[in-house]
């Protein structure tokens, strides 16, 4: 008696196990055809930083930029971002050795109104530190300094 329970709850443990097996293996297969929520996360190298993701970070931080550049004259109320300008640049200059990353824009709804802002990068793929801003191209009206 005592050897045909043994062999029920085997029996029992086997089918339990091919149950599991089953269920586990349609869920899988429903998950890698329907997808998860998790898939951007899985499927983006979140890693390697983007110039769209540059870009986006930039567009978030767009009110710090703005308040700075109004800082620059007391007379400049509002900013028109030029979000097609921004560039990585790679190589040394007067203000910048190494690699950083600008953008340019207007001021005050004039036309011919413009002025470029940059940032240091640790490397082309990296997010700027907004805090480290600076003006490379001071605000200007079709060439001449805006005072």
């Amino acid at each position: 008696m005592i050897i045909l329970k043994r062999e029920n709850n085997e029996k029992g443990i086997k089918i339990l196990l091919i149950i599991l097996i089953t269920i586990g293996l349609i869920t899988g297969g429903l998950l890698m055809k329907l997808g998860t929520p998790f898939d951007h996360f899985l499927t983006h190298d979140y890693t390697r930083v983007t110039k769209q993701d540059q870009i986006d970070y930039l567009k978030k931080n767009e009110q710090k930029m703005t308040d700075y550049i109004k800082k620059q004259n007391s007379k400049v109320t509002s900013v028109q971002w030029d979000w097609e300008s921004v560039e990585v640049h790679r190589g040394g200059g007067p203000i910048v050795e190494g690699i950083s990353i600008g953008i340019s824009g207007g001021f005050n709804e004039i036309k011919g109104s413009n002025f470029a802002l940059q940032w240091p990068l640790k490397n082309e793929k990296s997010y700027p530190k907004i805090s480290d801003m600076f003006i490379v191209q001071p605000l200007r009206i079709g060439g001449e300094l805006y005072e």
